[in-house]
């Protein structure tokens, strides 16, 4: 998106416009700024943003094409150029109109083959070592291990009766120690997550598992404690994994987009099926609202607009997720990932340097907690962050006096970041300076009716949707990312010893601490 001078002449009226006034400048700011769509509301009113600057965003958003783009990935066309892909994730939770394509019928297959072995890891059917399965280690990194944690951690109160699940994700040895902890060797399988089936963190704790098992059961079983979700199923074959019990992880699935794929086989087995599909359908509400909503009324678009407002017209370099759960402890994380990987770009689809600065910086973390550590920066450092507050509506009327507490505290600090603080120095000269706060601080709060699995999967989705919105503003390609592949390739060449062409840093750093010999 090229900052036009009519956007940049509302950002400079609004950049320093007096934000307790905008917010309170009349009903029909709530019409155009709060809106709900499956199960979540997003209230946007403490925005520096106002209706002729909202209409400006919108006329750029037309004007950059939005409305085809989205019907272009909807409809399954290319949208990731340059690997000439498709970005097909919805079709697992049946948003994409794709309907008699080759792909949906690798969706419907792979789909009833997931709940089936769920359903007979579940019931105890499967053991792979004369033992019903106890627990379900997901082996995976970046989407597929974020995603999967997130999803088990927020439902972990709504699933039924099964199988414990865990996770790795690091190379450290310590990661798996945890994982295997406690557990009967002849009742745990290990969910193998990797789309090539060669991504090395995956591949060595892989390995490492399976080295593990070696010590406990039967040669001849160490195979069949293994699954996969992999698009190599040759090489999960070669791994020693049957063949029957590969899931297809098709390549138009972007990793940080995986979770509604077999991916999320860990999540099918530990939560069940019916739960996880669930999750989809939410997240399938959203996927239709985003596909025929008015743009003014659609609650994806009004989120990226707003965070492209913000990072390219405001300057604002982060923001902060917040969410008021502890069961959404991962969701800054998760976020954070499926955002700046995708619009951590500085070159446009014409392969020509960006015009604006691309995605924003996003970090957070959970509830109270993070009041008691960085929410000091927010309300007096000199940075201005805005905030996305994310809590649960049901809280504000709960008879639980602390989930009441936790929504009051969400509220309270959008307040104090809106409002601020001045204390009069006749009254406190000595702390005056020290106690006030500059307020005039942006932040959105977004609520779910209740955390179900419906509701989460309607906010990731909102998040994907969101993301797209602002790639078309920013005119880059969300869906590849070379700048994690450069990291592998230059990590091989350190464990292959080649480092001739390191630079004199690296090379020293090797060869101090030993890594690589000369």
């Amino acid at each position: 998106m090229v900052l036009t001078s009519d956007i940049a002449g509302h950002a400079e009226r609004l950049g320093h416009a007096n934000l307790r006034e905008l917010a309170e400048s009349g009903e029909g700011r709530s019409d155009s700024l709060v809106l709900k769509a499956a199960g979540l509301e997003l209230d946007a009113t403490k925005q520096r943003l106002d209706a002729v600057a909202l209409g400006a965003l919108m006329s750029a958003a037309r004007a950059a094409g939005l409305e085809d783009q989205r019907d272009r990935l909807l409809s399954g066309g290319v949208v990731n150029p340059t690997e000439d892909r498709p970005a097909l994730h919805m079709a697992y939770r049946h948003g994409a109109r794709i309907s008699g394509t080759p792909e949906a019928d690798l969706v419907n297959r792979t789909q009833a083959e997931t709940r089936a072995f769920a359903e007979r890891v579940r019931s105890g059917d499967f053991k792979p070592s004369g033992k019903p399965v106890e627990r379900v280690v997901n082996i995976g990194i970046g989407g597929s291990d974020l995603g999967p944690r997130l999803v088990a951690d927020a439902l972990a109160d709504v699933a039924g009766e099964g199988p414990e699940l865990r996770f790795v994700a690091s190379l450290d040895p310590s990661d798996l120690r945890h994982a295997v902890s406690g557990a009967d060797p002849e009742a745990i399988l290990f969910v193998v997550a990797s789309k090539s089936f060669s991504t090395q963190e995956t591949l060595m704790s892989a390995e490492a598992a399976r080295d593990w098992l070696e010590d406990h059961v039967e040669p001849d079983r160490v195979g069949k404690h293994f699954v996969a979700a992999s698009a190599a199923p040759d090489k999960a074959r070669a791994f020693g994994i049957d063949a029957d019990y590969v899931f297809d992880f098709p390549d138009w699935v972007g990793g940080r987009y995986s979770v509604w794929s077999a991916v999320g086989l860990a999540l099918e087995i530990g939560l069940g099926p019916d739960v996880f599909e669930d999750f989809r359908a939410g997240a399938r509400d959203m996927d239709s609202h985003f596909a025929v909503a008015p743009l003014e009324q659609n609650l994806p678009v009004i989120k990226g607009l707003i965070d492209v407002w913000n990072r390219a017209a405001l300057g604002y370099p982060s923001r902060c997720v917040a969410a008021y759960s502890a069961r959404l402890g991962k969701l800054a994380d998760y976020f954070q990932q499926l955002e700046m990987e995708s619009l951590g770009k500085s070159v446009t689809l014409e392969s020509k340097p960006g015009p604006t600065p691309g995605g924003a910086l996003v970090w957070g973390g959970s509830g109270t907690e993070i009041q008691h550590s960085f929410f000091q920066w927010l309300h007096q450092g000199k940075d201005i962050v805005p905030v996305d507050f994310i809590g649960i509506a049901r809280h504000f009327s709960s008879e639980d006096p602390r989930e009441r507490a936790l929504a009051a505290n969400m509220a309270a600090q959008g307040a104090a970041l809106l409002q601020g603080r001045q204390v009069d120095p006749a009254e406190e000269p000595r702390l005056a300076a020290h106690k006030s706060m500059p307020g005039g601080r942006p932040s959105n709060t977004i609520l779910l009716d209740d955390l179900t699995p419906r509701t989460l999967g309607a906010l990731i989705a909102l998040q994907e949707h969101k993301v797209f919105v602002e790639s078309v503003m920013y005119d880059i390609n969300p869906f590849d990312q070379w700048g994690v592949e450069l990291g592998k390739v230059l990590t091989k060449g350190i464990l292959d010893g080649e480092i001739s062409e390191y630079d004199a840093s690296t090379r020293a750093l090797l060869a101090r601490t030993g890594l690589v010999k000369d």
